[in-house]
């Protein structure tokens, strides 16, 4: 008798256990957002040119509508989500700080492929992605590239990207760039989309901002790069936006 209510109780304990398999995909992980901008010092005039031009940035904004993520599961089923933003997402990207955290609970599990689409949030008024920051150049008949104070120019320069609404997907990687990714306890909790710099100013000689409009006068004088102004400078830079930008996790 003993050997059959010990049987009964051991079958009733495998029935109303789930496996280790199940539980990993019952709770979700919280995975951080956090956006930022790399590689931000100063780019200089390529060749050895005597007449140096310098162009740095210390200050970038980036807004988002929605986020949609794509996953390809190994061995489960696929998962897809998207995330509209009640508040428009801004980051200060200079900081790495969002105006409202921002969280996503994804479920655990193997991911072969993640595809992260970023909505940005441009209008009128205002655009989604926008970059600050100044522009030196020695100025005078004589200047060289040893020229330093009065010899030397600085004028603030402003880039507005995406006046429009756009969508921008990026592949989701590891921090040793691979693209399967285990979510399991909290192995990761930061989703990181990185903005580098130097990568959009690849190959951009900081002379072509010499023959850029500059508006207002005096100490008000800056170079604006958009859709509207600077428009050669504006298009030979948009379409390298995002081919500069990661997503890691880490």
């Amino acid at each position: 008798m003993m050997r059959v209510l010990t049987a009964i109780l051991a079958g009733a304990l495998l029935i109303s256990l789930p496996s280790c398999n199940e539980d990993e995909f019952i709770e979700p992980v919280t995975v951080n957002l956090q956006i930022t901008m790399t590689h931000t010092q100063a780019f200089e005039q390529p060749g050895g040119s005597p007449m140096k031009d310098k162009l740095e940035f210390n200050e970038g904004n980036f807004s988002l509508a929605s986020v949609e993520f794509d996953g390809e599961r190994q061995n489960n089923d696929n998962h897809y989500f998207s995330r509209e933003f009640t508040d428009i997402v801004v980051a200060d990207l200079m900081g790495g700080e969002l105006n409202q955290p921002v969280t996503f609970d994804i479920p655990q599990g193997s991911y072969n492929h993640i595809r992260l689409t970023l909505h940005t949030a441009g209008g009128d008024t205002a655009s989604a992605l926008t970059f600050k920051g100044k522009w030196k150049h020695p100025s005078g008949n004589n200047a060289t590239a040893d020229s330093d104070g009065p010899g030397e120019e600085e004028i603030p320069i402003e880039l507005n990207f995406f006046s429009q609404s756009e969508a921008i997907p990026l592949t989701l990687h590891k921090e040793d760039n691979g693209q399967q990714i285990v979510f399991k306890g909290d192995n990761w909790n930061t989703l990181e989309i990185t903005i580098n710099m130097a990568h959009l100013f690849r190959y951009f000689n900081p002379g072509r901002l010499r023959q850029a409009e500059v508006h207002g006068t005096g100490n008000q004088r800056k170079i604006i790069v958009s859709a509207k102004h600077n428009q050669e400078l504006y298009y030979s830079l948009v379409e390298r936006v995002e081919r500069s930008m990661k997503a890691v996790v880490k």
